[in-house]
């Protein structure tokens, strides 16, 4: 093969990876991140990007971008657990609940997501070893656990748990960023390094992808999906006790429509709900992002809040129409 020949090929390579790269879904959803600052800039001015504001979006973004970290493995592995909502309002009310008791932080905490995890394996045990539908069974749980938490709330609703140790550090800046949003964009980091460097990613995906082809290649799809639903499970526990912290109490509506919001940003960064192996942890937290910035902009500007889910519905339309033209089958 001649220098010349070698030199188009890899040219080839090259251009094919940067058509990869401009048309994939982390792209998109950074085009459309960088349309909200536009717009953000444009009606309110220079305080959409003061410092004030910055730690006010990733306050609010800090906690879903966390549960998402954890959340996108199941999604890659083919199964949704619509219950991360409910799991996460029961981590919080059973950690306020301890407190309000008189346990300390340090052993309220593991308490509460030993409980989520017992709620994952539960909803593994059914979707992974009894083949019960995913969506069904996680919606079951869902239904559950709001019902629990009515009762672990009581009469009143809300268990007030404050304390000034865990709020001051939950509540932590760095410059104009919240400490906790640093450690969701660092867990996002590591989620994406293993989805896309890792045999261990490689295998969510395969599972996800073709289970069939998977379980041909020898990797164990029972035991990549019951592993993922756990770590779904964790990742709501970890974002109730950081609510309780965050808020200092929880309330019987912890957590209400978490799910949705989880997973519109994440199909809006690139997930896929209906097929699994497609998506990028970057991806959802652009996502959410780009749903922060606009709830911050109808927020400020005291428009109807109701645009939001309008703004977000177009959102998802949009990424799904992106997602067939590109013909999704593939991760990036």
């Amino acid at each position: 093969m001649t220098t010349g020949t070698s030199s188009l090929i890899v040219s080839g390579l090259d251009r094919h990876r940067l058509r990869d790269i401009a048309t994939g879904s982390v792209t998109s959803i950074a085009v459309a991140l960088v349309i909200v600052v536009v717009v953000g800039l444009s009606a309110i001015g220079p305080d959409f990007l003061s410092a004030s504001n910055i730690t006010i979006i990733g306050s609010f973004v800090a906690i879903p971008m966390l549960v998402a970290a954890f959340a996108g493995f199941a999604l890659l592995a083919g199964v949704v657990d619509l219950s991360i909502g409910s799991m996460l309002g029961l981590s919080s009310n059973v950690c306020a609940w301890l407190m309000v008791a008189g346990w300390p932080l340090w052993a309220a905490i593991p308490v509460a997501l030993v409980a989520c995890l017992i709620c994952g394996a539960i909803n593994a045990t059914a979707v992974v070893i009894f083949g019960a539908d995913t969506i069904a069974a996680t919606l079951g749980m869902l239904v559950a656990l709001r019902g629990i938490t009515f009762i672990i709330s009581g009469s009143v609703g809300m268990i007030p748990a404050f304390d000034p140790n865990f709020f001051a550090f939950i509540n932590l800046t760095a410059g104009p960023l919240p400490v906790i949003f640093l450690i969701s964009l660092a867990l996002i980091a590591l989620a994406a390094i293993i989805v896309m460097r890792t045999r261990i990613g490689r295998h969510v995906q395969a599972v996800g992808g073709d289970d069939r082809a998977a379980s041909r290649a020898g990797i164990s799809v029972t035991g990549v999906r019951f592993v993922a639903l756990l770590l779904s499970a964790l990742g709501a526990g970890i974002g109730g006790v950081l609510y309780v912290g965050q808020l200092g109490s929880a309330s019987n509506y912890t957590g209400t429509g978490l799910e949705f919001q989880v997973y519109a940003a994440m199909m809006i960064g690139g997930y896929s709900i209906l097929r699994g192996g497609v998506g990028n942890p970057l991806g959802a937290a652009l996502g959410l992002l780009v749903v922060a910035g606009t709830s911050n902009i109808i927020d400020v500007k005291a428009i109807s809040p109701y645009l939001t889910n309008a703004i977000i519905g177009l959102l998802l339309l949009a990424a799904v129409l992106l997602d067939r033209l590109r013909g999704g089958d593939a991760f990036e």
